[in-house]
Formats: structure tokens, C-alpha cells, sequence
């Protein structure tokens, strides 16, 4: 039975609740789109919602405007891999979602009205895609996995991860430090060699293994 709308119900305590939350309100979505006639992937709120427990406030119903720029114009160009067809997917997942939250009453107390959520959306979306191609807005380990796609290294194949780790952490500091970048490396614990262990940026699910409903 899903949770009821009231203050902190969608504001998980750890992190095994945030699992669970965040597979109840996808399973919710999955059900609105389907009985609305939306065609949109079931799991499309997957990275928005990581984020806004693991970096905003935590609270996964509770939207403001402000909220939207730091994940979109911040967290998604430094964190986010995306394939170039996926980028003009984004916005309007996320306007899809909103109005998600709106519809069903789950939108929280304290969030911004959706109209002003689905208008910001619309405005930064230029700015947006302007960011995602910025490579000198990348994190160090969004850098670091785009080399290893490069080189036809997967991120759930973990032995070959692991060999082209091996390889890469072999390379001189010059190099290492040309594919992760100087700014990154100074302010990474390993500043002084620029040797990494498998990173924690989260590519966004390949679209051949994310279900599709259609009308």
C-alpha cells in the first residue's frame, strides 16, 4: 500500500528506506503513466530521486526550483553519463514526473506550485544541454568512465572495469592527469598520483534494458 502524502512520508531515514521509497514511487509513476496513456519509462525518476536523497535534502516529493537547477545544471553535467539521443529525453521526463507528483497529491508541503516547476524546467533546458556537453563540468570520475566507454569498457562489466583500471593507473601522471583533469586531481584525496578505484558516478540505465510503456 503506498504511503499517504503527509509531511516526511516520502523523506526516507537511511538508506534501506530510501530503497524502498524510491521503488514504491516509481511503481506509482509506472501505474499513473499507464493508466494516463503517458508513454514514458517506468524507471525515468531513478536518477533524480538518487540524487535529490544522496545530494539536495533528501526528500523525494518535496520540489522547488532551486532544487531543479542544482540536479540539472549541476549534479547531471558532473555526474550524469548520458548517450547523445538521451539529453533531449531529460526535461521532459522530469516535467512528466512533476506533474506526476501533482496530480497524485503527492507533490509536498513546501514545494514550489508545478506550474513554476514545469515552467523552470522548460527555461533551463538550453542551459542544460549547454552544461552536459561542457567536458570542463565533468567530475573526475564522470571523466574517468567516459574514457573507459571510449575504449569499449562497460560500467557493469566489472573484470573489464577492473583490467582497464590496472591499465590506466600504469599510465604516467601526465597522463592520467590529461583524461581526469587538473582540477579534479587537486582536489581528490589522491591529488599527488591521480590513481583511481572503481567511481561512483552512476551512468544512466542503457535504454535497451529500461521498459517502455506505450499508449
Amino acid at each position: 500500500m503506498a504511503r499517504e502524502a503527509t509531511e516526511g512520508s516520502w523523506h526516507p531515514s537511511d538508506d534501506d528506506d530510501y530503497e524502498a521509497l524510491n521503488a514504491e514511487l516509481k511503481r506509482l509513476f509506472g501505474e499513473w503513466a499507464d493508466a494516463h496513456g503517458v508513454e514514458v519509462d517506468h524507471d525515468a525518476p531513478e536518477l533524480a530521486l538518487h540524487y535529490k536523497w544522496g545530494y539536495l535534502d533528501g526528500h523525494l516529493t518535496r520540489w522547488k526550483r532551486a532544487d531543479l537547477s542544482e540536479l540539472y545544471l549541476e549534479l547531471f553535467p558532473r555526474k550524469v553519463i548520458l548517450e547523445d539521443d538521451e539529453v533531449d529525453q531529460v526535461m521532459q521526463e522530469a516535467k512528466t514526473f512533476v506533474r506526476f507528483l501533482s496530480t497524485t497529491g503527492l507533490l509536498a508541503e513546501g514545494s514550489d506550485p508545478a506550474d513554476e516547476l514545469v515552467e523552470h524546467l522548460g527555461a533551463i533546458d538550453d542551459e542544460f544541454k549547454e552544461h552536459m556537453a561542457d567536458s570542463s563540468r565533468h567530475g573526475m570520475a564522470k571523466r574517468f568512465m567516459t574514457k573507459a566507454a571510449a575504449e569499449g569498457v562497460g560500467p557493469t562489466d566489472q573484470a573489464a572495469l577492473e583490467g582497464f583500471i590496472s591499465r590506466f593507473n600504469a599510465r604516467s601522471p601526465t597522463e592520467r592527469e590529461a583524461v581526469l583533469g587538473t582540477p579534479a586531481l587537486r582536489s581528490s584525496r589522491r591529488a599527488t598520483s591521480g590513481r583511481v578505484t572503481p567511481p561512483g558516478t552512476r551512468p544512466r540505465p542503457s535504454s535497451r534494458s529500461r521498459r517502455k510503456r506505450r499508449r
